[in-house]
């Protein structure tokens, strides 16, 4: 047994160390799944990394990982070692929240195991244990010598810390002071952000801090928005989050005879580096900052490990950015793949043009004024009335020019904010005005839109999209709907059973880059827009939206297939203009030939002639006329 004074040193030693790297190297095991045993707690520089921004105790922690990386059990290393070096008469409370009971609990029980590895001598009241007959020498014999209180859910220590294990409830912190609140798997906790905001009064009046433990899981609200906030520290947009990014090739026990591959422009194929080993086991020499260096200069690492992994995941994109590259990009289930998310942005997405900006309403952007002779169309998504929906309002350009002066179409202008009904029509009929008389389809569905279609009718806006019947069939009937009905049916977009064909073809508009997105707001929608599990739907995750989403789709769906059917009408029409054109040529110059007379320009017929003779111009406000001729830039 250890003299008075060396426990004293001893102990000093591990009370001083705040990020207890020492109490948690010297005195505490683990089981290292490589090796198949318990081992000591060897902290590679990463977990280091952890501990001493967990040490600091200014901050809060957010950490990015691979698999099996070992945070989970280095937090549950770190809370134990809190515990038990927790002054008289100030407690230190711990709060573990995973996304189910069980992940919760997994953790937990890790802190059980490694407070029952902590020698008596260093939990004080050494006399006492002494005279209870106990070596304290050695750990607790059982939990009676260091705990009050023991379940599954909680553990009350006679110094006086708690620590508890809570699902991933609203309730989950109600009634508790917590000065160290941990979310294990926080990406995969559908309600994040409303248990973390319920938790945050707990950690508040104890000045405590919070631990984000998460592999990716796509762009969520809380986790991947609390990372990339964190990567801002120094400026003024800074979440007061340190952030600790842990890689798989960080991690000695699993980049063990690394290499690196890069894809040769020239030939096609992979060049490949082996990294240089130490020993005959494969260890290489820790670097990172020449790691970082082969990554930004586009090689990739692998190891046998991560083959195996690989090949553990069936080579699955998906759970191999999650699982093992600690990726958000490639870790979720979005409709559209993240990599055509990001090809609209590096190609497209802009930012909106200063000198178009709407003064009179905030949350318009513009990109490009109106051009004469262009097509434009407007699509509707009125808000639903809710607190957190918003409406959208997109101008679609039909006849857009890129950047390389290509034909394109193209997002001009949109409004993304909380106006509804009769507003949004007004705002819409003057939009519509100022880009050339705009096609207008207003989403009905539920009669959300019918205050918008209403004015729009009363302003006499004639440009209006009326449900296609060869689309689907529909009845003119609808008396909830205050809209007026014309022989052409009832104004606006009423259609549900052709969502999903319609969000389909959006999502393929976007990947082939035939849609040119200009709006931050729609990619950001795009980075939350998944799957439905069970089930082939689309909607956004939980607390995000679509509205720019479903808006742009169903101008897009009208676009191709109703004002498609009337543009390849207008097409078959010049066929057979241009056929009667040639035949009256051709019987006007055997005429003149028979005469002798040499054939004038007042003899020729030309297209115009037939397209717009006196009946068609009385039509001018016709709803297909912009179609045909150009759309007017006066008010109708």
């Amino acid at each position: 047994m250890l003299d008075a004074q060396t426990l004293s040193e001893e102990y000093i030693k591990c009370y001083l160390d705040k990020s207890r790297i020492y109490m948690i190297t010297h005195y505490l095991k683990t089981y290292d799944g490589t090796q198949g045993k318990e081992v000591d707690f060897g902290l590679f520089p990463r977990q280091q990394l952890l501990c001493k921004a967990l040490g600091d105790g200014q901050h809060s922690v957010v950490t990015t990982k691979s698999r099996q990386s070992g945070i989970s059990t280095v937090a549950a290393a770190y809370t134990c070692c809190e515990a038990v070096m927790a002054d008289d008469g100030s407690p230190k409370n711990t709060l573990i929240i995973g996304n189910t009971l069980e992940i919760a609990q997994q953790m937990f029980l890790k802190v059980y195991d490694f407070l029952m590895q902590i020698p008596l001598w260093m939990w004080g009241h050494t006399e006492e244990f002494i005279n209870a007959g106990y070596d304290i020498s050695k750990p607790p014999a059982n939990d009676n010598v260091i705990f009050d209180k023991r379940n599954q859910k909680e553990m009350f220590l006679k110094n006086g810390c708690k620590i508890y294990a809570r699902s991933s409830d609203i309730q989950a912190s109600r009634g508790l002071t917590v000065h160290f609140l941990v979310f294990d798997e926080v990406a995969f906790i559908e309600n994040a952000k409303e248990v973390y905001t319920a938790a945050l009064p707990t950690i508040s009046a104890t000045k405590g801090r919070c631990l984000f433990i998460s592999t990716p899981n796509g762009k969520d609200q809380l986790y991947y928005e609390t990372c990339k906030r964190a990567k801002l520290k120094g400026t003024r947009d800074w979440n007061g989050f340190d952030l600790v990014e842990m890689h798989w090739y960080q991690d000695p026990r699993y980049n063990k005879h690394m290499e690196w591959l890069k894809k040769n422009d020239t030939t096609g194929d992979y060049d490949i580096e082996k990294e240089p080993t130490l020993d005959d086991t494969g260890t290489i020499e820790y670097n990172e900052e020449k790691w970082e260096k082969r990554i930004k200069d586009g090689w990739t690492p692998r190891s046998p490990w991560y083959v195996k992994m690989c090949q553990q995941f069936n080579n699955d994109p998906q759970k191999i950015a999650q699982e093992l590259d600690a990726s958000f990009l490639g870790s979720d289930s979005t409709v559209i793949e993240p990599q055509y998310i990001e090809m609209q942005r590096e190609l497209n997405v802009r930012e909106p043009n200063p000198d178009l900006k709407d003064p009179g309403v905030e949350d318009t952007w513009v990109w490009k004024p109106p051009y004469e002779g262009h097509r434009y169309l407007m699509s509707i998504d009125n808000s639903r009335g809710s607190s957190d929906d918003a409406t959208a309002l997109e101008i679609i350009d039909l006849d857009g020019i890129d950047d390389n002066g290509m034909p394109c179409v193209e997002q001009v202008l949109e409004y993304n904010g909380k106006l509804t009904g009769d507003i949004v029509g007004e705002l819409a009929y003057s939009y519509g005005v100022q880009y050339n008389n705009a096609f207008i389809v207003v989403e009905d569905i539920g009669g959300y839109g019918a205050a918008t279609l209403m004015i729009l009718q009363r302003l006499g806006y004639k440009n209006l999209y009326y449900d296609d019947p060869m689309l689907k069939k529909y009845t003119n009937q609808n008396d909830a709907t205050p809209t007026k009905v014309t022989e052409q049916g009832l104004p606006g977009y009423h259609t549900t059973s052709l969502r999903y064909n319609m969000l389909s073809e959006f999502a393929n508009l976007v990947r082939t880059n035939q849609f040119k997105i200009r709006s931050s707001r729609v990619c950001n929608e795009l980075d939350t827009w998944v799957f439905v599990q069970g089930s082939r739907g689309m909607d956004h995750k939980e607390g995000c939206h679509d509205d720019t989403i479903t808006c742009l789709a169903m101008g897009l769906f009208v676009m191709q297939h109703s004002v498609s059917k009337q543009i390849e009408q207008k097409n078959r029409d010049m066929a057979m203009l241009n056929a009667m054109v040639r035949a009256n040529s051709r019987i006007i110059q055997t005429q003149a030939r028979e005469k002798r007379e040499e054939v004038t320009n007042e003899h020729k017929l030309r297209v115009e002639d037939v397209m717009f003779t006196n009946k068609t111009v009385e039509k001018k406000n016709h709803p297909n006329m912009w179609l045909f001729c150009g759309a007017s830039t006066k008010k109708t």
